[in-house]
């Protein structure tokens, strides 16, 4: 498996090229190419792959694109846009969790303690789970 997740600029050189992936020596299997420089440093990375559909197969021997399930197949993993996503998931799994944890407790009188576990302070003081910041706060 070889994953590229680096900076490709001008005049950088090629990293996998078409003869090291024909090569009888070449074992790799599966390229996960995050930076997805379409006909730059990595020669299996014939185009950009989607979230949807995040697979595609290339052919040493012929240079172009099969189903990933062929038996000869480098497995290519190209998504553009996926360090994008890793963000996105976060929030989406923080969203889901405030709305199933957090909000019902503005209804509920608090009844798990969650409101009140976060509160910082109360009355212009720390609260008693945050008394190790008064160090801080009286500037020390």
């Amino acid at each position: 498996m070889y994953i590229a997740a680096h900076y490709y600029g001008n005049n950088a050189p090629v990293i996998l090229t078409k003869e090291m992936l024909q090569s009888k020596d070449c074992k790799i299997k599966i390229v996960a190419d995050i930076s997805c420089d379409v006909n730059g440093p990595v020669a299996c990375t014939l185009r950009s792959s989607t979230i949807a559909d995040p697979f595609y197969g290339y052919l040493p021997i012929e240079n172009r694109e099969v189903p990933y399930t062929h038996p000869g197949a480098i497995v290519v993993m190209a998504v553009d846009n996926l360090p994008c996503e890793l963000p996105k998931d976060s929030s989406e799994g923080f969203g889901e969790m405030f709305m199933q944890h957090v909000i019902p407790a503005f209804f509920n009188g608090d009844k798990d303690g969650i409101l009140q576990r976060a509160k910082m302070t109360e009355n212009g003081k720390l609260a008693e789970r945050f008394q190790y910041l008064q160090d801080f706060v009286d500037g020390n």
